[in-house]
C-alpha cells in the first residue's frame, strides 16, 4: 500500500486527508512548520507521524509519496527537495509558477524514475470522464465553442495567499486554471488567444476574461477572486449542448438538443469530497510502476502552464521568484 506523507496543514490538506481515509488509504506522516498544526492533523486523521519540518518527513524511509499542499510559489523548491529524497509526488495545482519550473521538475522525476502528478482533481471526476466520452461519441455533434467560469469573492486586503505576490497571488493560478483545463479537455491547445484583465494595484490579477481560438471552435473563460461568477461549464455543439453546474467539482451533467430539450442527464455523487478519484489514480499508477498518469499526463501540465505563462506575459504579471 502506498504510504502518504503530507506537507502543509491548511484547508486543502484537510480535504485530501478526508478523501484518503474514505478509500481506506494510508496516511503515514504529516509535516508543517508549525508542529502543533501537524499534530492536530495527526490526531484528526490518524497519521502515524507528525513532524515540525519537511526535511524530517522526507528522511523517513516509510514515506512513499508526498502530497504537496502548500501555496503555488513554494511548490518548485519543495518538489526539488522531495525528488532529491527519491519520493513520488502528488502536487496541488498550479503545479509550479511557470512552465520552466515545471519542465525542470518533470525532467528530474524522469531521471529518477519517480511518479509525479499535478492534482487537477476535476479531470478524474466520474462525471467529467463520462461527459468527455459522450461528447467524443457525438451526443452534441461537432463542438463549436466552450464556455466556463469560476469566481468567488475574497475580501481584498485580507491576509490571504491569493493577495500575496510572493506566494503566487491572483485568480489565474488559483481558479482560472480550472477553466483552462475545462477547455483543454474538449478542445486541446489553442492557436492563439485574446484576454482582458483587471489588475490589483499590487500587481496581480483579480479577474480575467479569456478567449482561446482553435481551427473550428473557440473557448471563452472567466475567472475571478473578486466576484462570484456563474461557475458553470458549457460545451456547445452543432446538434446540442452540455451543461455542467460547478464543473470543477461536478456531480451531475445535462445534455440538451438545440431546442433546449433535455436529452440525457447523468449523476455521480462523490464518495467523499471528490479528491478520492485522483488519489485512487496515484495509488494505482505507483503500484503499477508508472511515472505519470494517462488522465493527467506531464504533457498536459506543461501545456496548461505555457498557456498561463502566455497570459501573464500579456498582462505584465511577474512573480518575485521570476
Amino acid at each position: 500500500m502506498v504510504r502518504f506523507g503530507v506537507i502543509g496543514a491548511g484547508s486543502i490538506a484537510n480535504t485530501f486527508c478526508t478523501a484518503v481515509n474514505s478509500i481506506k488509504g494510508n496516511l503515514y506522516a504529516v509535516a508543517s512548520r508549525d508542529l502543533k498544526k501537524a499534530e492536530s492533523l495527526k490526531e484528526t486523521y490518524g497519521f502515524e507521524k507528525a513532524y515540525g519540518n519537511y526535511e524530517d518527513l522526507l528522511n523517513d524511509p516509510n514515506v512513499d509519496c508526498v502530497y504537496v499542499a502548500t501555496p503555488h510559489a513554494l511548490h518548485y523548491e519543495q518538489m526539488m527537495m522531495i525528488l532529491e529524497h527519491k519520493k513520488h509526488i502528488l502536487c496541488e495545482k498550479s503545479f509550479t509558477l511557470n512552465a520552466k519550473q515545471a519542465e525542470t521538475i518533470l525532467y528530474k522525476a524522469k531521471e529518477n524514475n519517480l511518479f509525479v502528478m499535478e492534482a487537477m482533481w476535476t479531470r478524474f471526476l466520474p462525471i467529467i470522464q463520462q461527459a468527455v466520452q459522450l461528447v467524443q461519441d457525438g451526443i452534441i455533434g461537432n463542438i463549436t465553442h466552450v464556455e466556463s467560469s469560476f469566481g468567488f469573492f475574497a475580501p481584498i486586503g485580507s491576509k490571504n495567499r491569493l493577495f500575496d505576490l510572493k506566494l503566487g497571488a491572483g485568480a489565474l493560478l488559483d481558479v482560472g486554471i480550472y477553466t483552462l483545463n475545462f477547455a483543454h479537455l474538449f478542445l486541446g491547445n489553442p492557436t492563439h488567444f485574446e484576454s482582458e484583465v483587471i489588475m490589483d494595484p499590487n500587481g496581480f490579477d483579480l479577474s480575467e476574461s479569456i478567449t482561446f481560438h482553435y481551427p473550428n471552435a473557440f473557448a471563452k473563460m472567466s475567472s475571478s477572486i473578486h466576484h462570484t461568477l456563474d461557475n458553470v461549464g458549457i460545451v456547445y455543439g452543432d446538434q446540442g449542448y452540455l451543461k455542467i453546474p460547478d464543473f470543477w467539482k461536478a456531480e451531475r451533467a445535462f445534455f440538451y438538443d438545440l431546442n433546449d430539450q433535455l436529452i440525457k442527464a447523468i449523476a455521480h455523487p462523490h464518495l467523499s469530497n471528490g479528491f478520492e478519484y485522483e488519489i485512487q489514480e496515484v495509488i494505482q499508477c505507483i503500484e503499477s510502476g508508472l511515472t505519470e498518469s494517462k488522465i493527467m499526463p506531464h504533457s498536459t501540465t506543461l501545456e496548461i502552464m505555457k498557456q498561463m505563462d502566455g497570459l501573464r506575459y500579456a498582462w505584465g504579471l511577474k512573480y518575485p521568484q521570476e
